[in-house]
């Protein structure tokens, strides 16, 4: 039994943070929540960079013990909870660490621009000017506060959010191929491939992009069984921690639509 207290410094509406909430969640590992507003620039404040040096999140702390890397987090509260989510079949988990591997490296950077441009910015603008000055001014980095000030009032990048989509539709015929073959991603058993790309099925909520899993039904049926799970309601956390405004619709579906035309255009 772990005598240490486990403490997750996350955001509540950072998809990395998000699945290490799951895998805290399935294991049934009690926690203790350090929040980092991203939106204070309280990742970049001294005293997070001493427990993370690149002021991302999420990072767990035991004891004296720092783990960064959502991936090599989850790993180790595996490794803690005796082994229940990462099988010792050597093939089984080269599996697992693909698909985490896929959510790390393809995923995650592919989030970032829809993520900017349809919720972030949308949150920006309800500010004054001089509020997003005073928001700016906290930024202990004035070059990247400029670029960060000037993006934010900026229109939509379209091309990149494209872009981001036409990655996610890849990825569900990814899923698709290896779930007509096993009921979770890795196989048989729910592992952390599945925790992982958890966290993409909530982004795609918070997108409007839902409608991406149509074409897919495996992949659908899978969402669907993650959605009912109780450890996705308990990673996602108190409403009120993620205040985002509504995503236009409307525009989220013009923007699939052109990705489709895209892909056409490709083959």
């Amino acid at each position: 039994m772990l005598e240490r207290e486990i403490e997750l410094f996350h955001q509540w509406g950072s998809i990395q943070s998000f699945k290490v909430r799951v895998c805290l969640a399935e294991l049934c590992l009690g926690w203790v929540s350090r929040r980092i507003d991203l939106s204070r620039f309280e990742n970049l404040e001294p005293s997070y960079l001493a427990i993370h040096p690149q002021g991302l999140v999420p990072a767990l702390k035991i004891g004296s013990e720092v783990t960064t890397e959502s991936s090599v987090i989850n790993e180790r509260l595996d490794l803690i909870a005796g082994g229940k989510l990462l099988p010792e079949d050597a093939e089984t988990r080269r599996r697992v660490r693909d698909w985490t591997e896929l959510e790390d490296t393809v995923v995650h950077p592919a989030v970032r621009p829809p993520t900017f441009n349809l919720i972030l910015k949308p949150r920006l603008q309800r500010l004054s000017p001089a509020e997003i000055m005073v928001a700016m001014e906290r930024h202990p980095l004035k070059s990247r506060a400029e670029a960060y000030r000037q993006a934010a009032i900026a229109p939509v990048d379209v091309s990149a959010v494209i872009g981001s989509i036409v990655i996610f539709q890849s990825v569900l015929a990814r899923m698709e191929i290896h779930l007509s073959q096993a009921r979770w991603l890795a196989g048989d058993g729910f592992t952390l491939a599945d925790v992982a790309m958890a966290a993409f099925i909530d982004r795609l909520g918070r997108l409007a992009m839902e409608g991406l899993l149509a074409p897919f039904p495996l992949a659908a049926d899978w969402a669907d069984r993650i959605r009912q799970r109780p450890s996705f309601a308990a990673a996602k956390g108190p409403e009120a921690e993620r205040p985002d405004p509504p995503v236009d619709r409307h525009l989220v579906d013009r923007l699939m639509t052109a990705a489709d035309a895209h892909v056409q255009n490709q083959v």
